[in-house]
């Protein structure tokens, strides 16, 4: 077994490496079970919006091209090169 001395305390670095192991096992075993509550709520939520635009399709039609006409009215106004100068 490797020992370390530094400032008085022994350090077992085998020890030190196990312990390393089990963190980043327990770790990955952490972001393994956030991942799949993660994709979980999302298809839930996919599924929630397939129901809604399915049972209202001419609704979601006018919302949406609602947002884009708004979205392009202000895009137009931000880019549309008009300038504050009077023209002579």
């Amino acid at each position: 077994m490797r020992t370390k001395t530094g400032d008085g305390h022994n350090v077992s670095i085998d020890q030190f490496l196990d312990d390393l192991k089990v963190v980043v096992r327990d770790g990955e075993e952490l972001l393994k079970s956030g991942v799949s509550t993660a994709k979980r709520q999302a298809l839930a939520r996919a599924r929630t919006t397939d129901e809604v635009v399915r049972t209202h399709p001419y609704q979601t039609i006018a919302i949406v091209f609602g947002i884009g006409l708004l979205f392009g009215l202000l895009s137009s106004g931000l880019f549309g090169g008009s300038s504050d100068e009077e023209e002579d």
